[in-house]
């Protein structure tokens, strides 16, 4: 009925769009509002709430000194452990290799809180303090999955007999791999690498368990900033974490669609 009666669908895709796209409206349309109170829609404009973000300096350091420090040493290393783990997975036949592609993909499949707690016992069994390093090591577990499943979908796409035919002519099993696969799979190493960021950059769930107080992500700090107080500057923070996730989103489609043209 959908392919005979396409416009029967409509109302359905415009309510799914509506409900994702509205409580995003509304937060960004409150950042630019001069009242304090939350109101919408807004009755002005004004930049007071973005002032207001980057001279508190707890903001500044949650946003700048933690988020995203973690969010891009966690992609990096993502990348790097995830890429590994993938060719691992795909171009070598090993005894419980089912079970080790499982184990890797055991993060997506926990939830997110009952983890983070795990975590939070295991650090404090040995004595470790919350810290930048115990976040990032917790966002690591999280992040490394996404980067398996991407390199994983390129790696079994591509034609193994290019590898195989930069060996025939001279090159060795590495230097196949650096100069024929891993430029093919850039695609798949820039969208991991962006997906790994975007999960550590906007994860509250594992950070609310890892975090110290030198060490407090932007969600938490928003969190927390909701619980006790209401203040625009909090929409403002939203904000402009909606703008760095929605561009790395477009970036994405972006690789992807070159890529399909290529």
């Amino acid at each position: 009925m959908s392919r005979r009666r396409p416009w029967l669908l409509l109302p359905f895709v415009g309510a799914v769009y509506i409900g994702l796209l509205a409580p995003l409206v509304v937060v960004v349309a409150v950042s630019f509002g001069p009242s304090p109170n939350f109101d919408f829609p807004p009755h002005g404009f004004t930049l007071d709430w973005f002032a207001a973000f980057f001279a508190s300096s707890a903001y500044v350091s949650a946003f700048f000194r933690v988020s995203l420090v973690v969010g891009l040493i966690a992609g990096v290393l993502a990348t790097l452990l995830g890429t590994a783990a993938a060719v691992g997975l795909v171009r070598f036949r090993f005894f419980g290799r089912e079970a080790l592609e499982t184990f890797f993909l055991t993060p997506l499949l926990v939830p997110e809180i009952l983890l983070g707690a795990a975590l939070y016992l295991f650090y404090a069994r040995l004595r470790m303090p919350a810290s930048i390093w115990t976040l990032l090591w917790g966002h690591l577990i999280i992040c490394t999955p996404y980067v398996i499943r991407s390199v994983t979908a390129g790696l079994v796409g591509m034609d193994p007999r290019l590898e195989e035919a930069a060996m025939s002519l001279g090159a060795n099993r590495i230097q196949a791999f650096f100069k024929v696969t891993l430029p093919l799979l850039r695609s798949s190493l820039l969208s991991g690498a962006i997906f790994a960021f975007i999960i550590s950059f906007s994860d509250i769930n594992l950070a609310l368990f890892l975090s110290g107080p030198q060490s407090t992500s932007l969600p938490v700090h928003l969190f927390s900033q909701i619980q006790w107080q209401g203040d625009p500057t909090i929409a403002a923070a939203s904000t402009l974490q909606i703008v760095i996730i929605g561009l790395l989103i477009l970036i994405v489609q972006r690789v992807f669609r070159l890529r399909l043209m290529v």
